[in-house]
């Protein structure tokens, strides 16, 4: 006989393995055409739809899904040309310095993943990120890093996302998104506003090509 003793340990458990079931696994959205789409419920819960609907409405690739290739290794992003930014500053039609991107260790069960930054040739380390999940799926995935960084004091959370296309000779159509999410106070403007918005890409053949050094 199930005492109502029992029945209330029942029922706790059982909300629990919900919660932990729903919580390590995957979030259902929609995309701007209306077609349903899954990303792994670590992003949603950092990069909020409308995040990504401002994101993709400016031509960034946001690639969904649960089952990303395995990307590990070593990238070239050259030459890093910007196409888009919405910063009073506007630094569209740019180049701007050259990157490696060195990704390792990814986990497709807990859609965790380790990326390194190098500006080169100056051999520049970027920040390390709080966060750092992939989506994807087939050949194309998005990785999404969310940093705290402080320039001239000033706290600021962003995102880079990027996202390509995996292939033999390296990442085709490699693409570096910069998208502040909240900036603390900067009476003299100092950094671009939250919600700013620049996308990088890889010029010329867009391939960021495969590289044996770090």
């Amino acid at each position: 006989m199930i005492t109502q003793r029992n029945a209330a340990q029942l029922f706790v458990l059982m909300i629990v393995s919900v919660f932990i079931f729903t919580s390590c696994k995957k979030s259902s959205n929609t995309d701007t055409n209306g077609n349903t789409e899954t990303f792994p419920a670590q992003i949603s819960n950092i990069a909020p739809k409308s995040m990504i609907d401002s994101l993709r409405a400016v031509g960034v690739n946001v690639y969904s899904g649960t089952t990303p290739p395995l990307v590990n290794g070593i990238y070239l992003m050259t030459p890093d040309s910007c196409t888009y930014d919405n910063s009073p500053g506007n630094f569209a039609g740019t180049i701007f310095t050259d990157y490696k991107f060195r990704f390792s260790a990814q986990d497709n069960a807990a859609f965790t993943i380790m990326v390194e930054q190098k500006a080169m040739p100056a051999g520049t380390l970027s920040s390390t990120p709080v966060s750092t999940y992939i989506s994807g799926s087939g050949n194309k995935f998005s990785i999404f890093l969310l940093r705290t960084i402080t320039p001239s004091g000033i706290t600021v959370q962003q995102f880079n996302v990027l996202s390509g296309t995996l292939t033999a000779s390296g990442i085709q159509n490699l693409q570096n998104t910069l998208y502040v999410r909240s900036k603390g106070s900067d009476p003299g403007n100092i950094y671009p506003p939250a919600g700013t918005i620049r996308l990088f890409v890889t010029g010329r053949s867009g391939l960021a090509a495969n590289s044996t050094t770090f």
